[in-house]
């Protein structure tokens, strides 16, 4: 029996950039906060501290040059590390401590007051009342961390090995270093964590140890994302915030999760330093590119739905009403954008569309009927501006807009010969984009079986839940127009050329007679049964059972069908898996013959086996619809809670992650990772897109639009497999 999930309030991060002002300045250290909850950075051009959205200068800051460690006091004193020494904040002036002509670059305060301060030339202690001090005993020089152990002893982490000095008696210090003590002997960082214990951080990962006594470790081995942990910080959760040389990584001690924050999604920089917990949970990242902050805040997917509304409705609409990303002008700044044309503007405008029926027959909010009938006026648009009775534009643009997805261009020879070797279907078109007759629009040739798929889930969704009765005819009247055409057309798409378009090709002869077809045979062949379902359903004109009887009894399109397996790697693509799940809302939806039921529902499972471990809620919402069977649906739940509110296309790379294993597998494409990723760390990936790739993204030069979100959530909701807010 299927279950609903209830949107309960989860955490979402989101972040925020808090840049300083030159490379200097940016090359942060280290942060912390002082008694005033006011966050510090030091960094290579000085300390600097945070008011509201600016960085100032503390008086006389400006003089410190180099700085590599920062020490907040209860009391109000904030030390400070240099490169001439130690200095003190206090009441917004930096002042000598007593103790200059030496790098320091660790600190430290025991339980009773003493102050520690080390670097190459030494460690020197300050007992309450007292003064600077040596500290007598041997180590190795390259000082990376210190902490005390007790009132007598002083961990001291160094660039080859930790080791024990009693800060009393001044004997050689004990050393560790053993693979049977630490992960590594390359330590970065000494943190006392509040129950007592002591996190060691080395290019190994995170030991811990309760005295003298390694209790356990963390390393790749349990999952570290990147083993050089440079930084430690504890919330008030309990849960470890590590600085790595891969961006920062928060790590869950109770259900033993990590999740991975890195790329410019999160950090100015993955060359991250040191971490700094503020008293609302927000993270603060020194990286080598500034500071950053990751937030969390409670969210639940209803208001994450509107969040992106938001967006679509500011950013992603363009005349006449059709949906696309957002090309930046500037990289990773929202305030100036546009909207370029795009191949899949209508199948983009089409699923818009069916979110806005979707969201109507579940909120009846008369906004989301009005937005869906603006779409379908855009893709109205789409068929009327070529001047056939039939065909549809890919996209279309005002006059006076350059085009600049594709333009018009001529082919050599040679061109055609070379594009031939690689797809023998290769279609050129050289005027690519015809001027309407009305002088208005410039639109576009060469519409695919995408589009059309498109076209016909959006159409099917507002005439069922969202259009009234004069609309619903018009809907019937425009796919009644594209449907026929194509029954008319001997099952293509016929361009104003009189041939068919490249890709829009449902005719027996091609899908079952020529080798060329044989990836699309089958999908295409339950499309096509599915867009005449559609047709009949809205016109009730017998000529579309007539064509769908005819494919299934003399050319075997019910049984072709039946053969939907992408299990070939090569072959198979999340495109083809979107695609198959907007169609069999139509085919089963309107199913042209009750019996062709039984082959419909062994396609479904046969689709859905191929994609089932990627917990995509757009497949699994589909299938646990449709198929008669079902599949937990929390992880495909928790895909919509974790995917990431910034939808700019930064590039996240994840080939130096050191927990991932690299899929091998005959036929797939190189660098394709053997498991799925949490979508908070990996490029943003529509569900037509590949999410096994290691490096995705577009650095940051479009916001893609947020409709595939909005669908799967809507289309979960308008199921009842995912309920509203739990109040």
């Amino acid at each position: 029996m299927q279950t609903s999930v209830t949107d309960t309030p989860y955490w979402q991060d989101w972040h925020e950039a808090a840049s300083l002002a030159t490379p200097e300045q940016n090359d942060v250290r280290a942060v912390a906060f002082d008694h005033r909850g006011r966050l510090w950075c030091a960094t290579a051009a000085g300390v600097f501290w945070r008011d509201g959205l600016q960085w100032r200068t503390p008086t006389g800051g400006e003089a410190l040059g180099s700085t590599h460690c920062l020490l907040a006091e209860r009391e109000g004193t904030l030390w400070i590390g240099n490169w001439q020494g130690l200095f003190k904040i206090e009441g917004d002036q930096v002042t000598p401590s007593g103790l200059s002509g030496s790098l320091i670059c660790a600190l430290a305060r025991g339980k009773d007051g003493t102050l520690y301060a080390a670097g190459p030339q030494g460690i020197w202690l300050r007992r309450p009342g007292g003064a600077f001090e040596g500290v007598q005993g041997r180590w190795h020089q390259a000082i990376r961390a210190i902490a005390p152990l007790d009132t007598e002893n002083l961990w001291i982490g160094t660039a080859s090995g930790l080791y024990l000095q009693n800060t009393r008696n001044g004997k050689p210090a004990q050393r560790f270093g053993t693979p049977d003590q630490l992960l590594s002997s390359n330590i970065y960082c000494l943190t006392h964590l509040p129950d007592g214990t002591l996190a060691i951080g080395s290019t190994g990962g995170v030991d811990f140890y309760q005295g003298t006594k390694r209790m356990k470790s963390l390393g790749v081995a349990q999952g570290l994302p990147n083993r050089h942990a440079r930084a430690i910080a504890t919330d008030k959760e309990g849960r470890l915030w590590v600085a790595t040389k891969l961006g920062v990584v928060r790590y869950e001690r109770k259900t033993k999760k990590f999740s991975l924050r890195h790329s410019r999604r999160w950090l100015a920089s993955d060359d991250a330093r040191n971490v700094a917990i503020s008293t609302d949970g927000t993270a603060w990242v020194a990286t080598a590119g500034g500071v950053d902050a990751i937030h969390r805040k409670k969210l639940t997917l209803a208001q994450k739905a509107d969040y992106f509304l938001d967006m679509v409705r500011k950013r992603h609409l363009r005349p006449p009403g059709l949906v696309g990303p957002a090309v930046l002008k500037k990289r990773g700044d929202l305030s100036e954008s546009f909207i370029e044309d795009d191949d899949n503007d209508g199948e983009h405008t089409g699923m818009y569309m069916a979110v806005e029926s979707l969201r109507y027959a579940v909120t009846k909010n008369p906004v989301a009927r009005a937005n869906a009938r603006a779409a379908f006026n855009a893709m109205v648009l789409l068929q009327e501006v070529t001047g056939t009775p039939h065909f549809i534009a890919r996209s279309v643009l005002p006059v006076g807009t350059a085009p600049l997805h594709e333009v018009d261009r001529t082919f050599t020879a040679q061109e055609l010969a070379e594009r031939k070797r690689d797809n023998p279907r290769e279609k050129p078109i050289e005027k690519r984009w015809i001027l309407s007759s009305d002088g208005k629009w410039l639109w576009k040739r060469d519409a695919s079986s995408d589009e059309i798929d498109g076209h016909l889930y959006g159409y099917a969704m507002y005439f069922d839940l969202a259009a009234d009765e004069s609309e619903k005819k018009r809907v019937a009247t425009l796919v009644d127009k594209i449907v026929g055409g194509i029954v008319e057309h001997g099952f293509v798409l016929q361009d104003i050329d009189g041939k068919s378009t490249q890709w829009g090709n449902w005719s027996p002869e091609s899908l079952n007679g020529d080798p060329n077809w044989n990836e699309e045979r089958f999908g295409n062949s339950t499309e096509i049964l599915a867009h005449l379902g559609v047709a009949y359903h809205m016109t009730k004109k017998p000529k579309y059972r007539e064509a769908a009887k005819r494919l299934i009894t003399e050319h075997g399109y019910d049984k072709n069908m039946c053969q939907l397996a992408y299990n070939t790697p090569s072959e198979r693509t999340h495109i083809n898996d979107e695609l198959l799940g907007m169609v069999f809302q139509n085919l089963f939806n309107h199913l042209i013959f009750p019996q062709l039921r039984p082959d419909a529902l062994m396609a479904i499972r046969q689709w859905h086996a191929t994609c089932r471990r990627d917990h995509i809620p757009f497949y699994d919402f589909v299938y646990n619809q449709f198929s008669g069977q079902h599949v937990p649906l929390e992880p495909a739940v928790e895909t919509l809670r974790d995917w990431p509110l910034d939808m700019i296309e930064w590039t996240v790379d994840n080939r130096s992650r050191e927990d991932i294993q690299i899929e091998r597998t005959p036929g797939t494409d190189d660098d394709r990772l053997a498991k799925i990723l949490p979508r908070s760390e990996m490029g943003l990936v529509m569900w037509d897109q590949e999410p096994y790739k290691t490096v995705i993204g577009r650095n940051g030069e479009r916001e893609d639009k947020p409709t595939d979100w909005l669908l799967a959530y809507w289309m979960g909701r308008y199921w009842g497999q995912l309920s509203a807010p739990s109040r």
